[in-house]
């Protein structure tokens, strides 16, 4: 993700950048070091996780999650005396407690691939011809955006650094909103948009020839062409599956 322009204005080690949380799909914006532990309190304790059932708040798992220390689960009117309010969607509010502000990703997906050279020297060839090839079939499509567009729908394609632990290289992770059409019914638009992610799908050993099929199946659909060789993990939140 491209970094914003305040970013260079600061000083070494107090340059603000824009988070995307996932599966939620939250940006987070102008968050530095210092800023950390409101990031983590804030968004990511209360935002939506991979095993979110879809349609429920991450308030509410949170509530029916919820155990004493003896690891029995509470009562419900137990839990209503200690949790007596719910925890807004961080997607779309500002929170009075820490100047970080947040709004929801307008992609319905976004296609993360494994970048750093530094750490693996495979990355770091591969991902620049896999992002060419995407964003190449992608906008005959007009499906294809980048993190300033910010028409909703369509597909963001994105460098990270490296995914820990893989021994495969060309490492693509795909996070995929239910409905790609989610923005046009004005009935249902807010709910959706805070659904977030409801499947994501790792896949690697990814050749630039295979992209094509991936935006058409894996993207668009959900489906895994090749499971045997190039699921690493994933999830669906539809279906309740997590598989690490």
């Amino acid at each position: 993700m491209p970094v914003p322009d305040e970013y260079h204005m600061h000083e070494p080690g107090k340059q603000p950048t824009d988070v995307l949380l996932l599966p939620s799909f939250t940006v987070v914006e102008n968050v530095t070091p210092q800023l950390a532990p409101d990031l983590i309190e804030h968004f990511v304790n209360r935002s939506l996780t991979t095993t979110t059932p879809l349609g429920a708040s991450s308030s509410q798992e949170s509530q029916s999650l919820k155990e004493d220390k003896n690891g029995y689960h509470s009562s419900e009117q137990e839990q209503e005396q200690e949790q007596p309010a719910e925890i807004p969607h961080p997607a779309s509010t500002s929170i009075a407690s820490t100047p970080l502000k947040s709004h929801p990703c307008p992609h319905a997906a976004v296609i993360l691939l494994c970048s750093q050279r530094t750490r693996d020297a495979r990355c770091g060839q591969s991902a620049p011809l896999l992002r060419k090839e995407f964003e190449r079939h992608l906008r005959p499509l007009g499906l294809y955006r980048d993190m300033d567009d910010k028409r909703p729908g369509g597909v963001g394609v994105y460098f990270i650094s490296h995914v820990g632990g893989h021994k495969y290289s060309a490492n693509v992770i795909v996070y995929r909103r239910r409905d790609f059409d989610w923005y046009k019914n004005e009935e249902t638009r807010a709910a959706d948009e805070e659904e977030g992610a409801s499947q994501g799908i790792w896949l690697a050993r990814v050749r630039p020839e295979e992209c094509e099929n991936i935006i058409r199946y894996t993207v668009l659909q959900g489906k895994v062409l090749k499971p045997e060789t190039q699921l690493r993990a994933g999830f669906d939140r539809q279906r309740g599956l997590t598989s690490w």
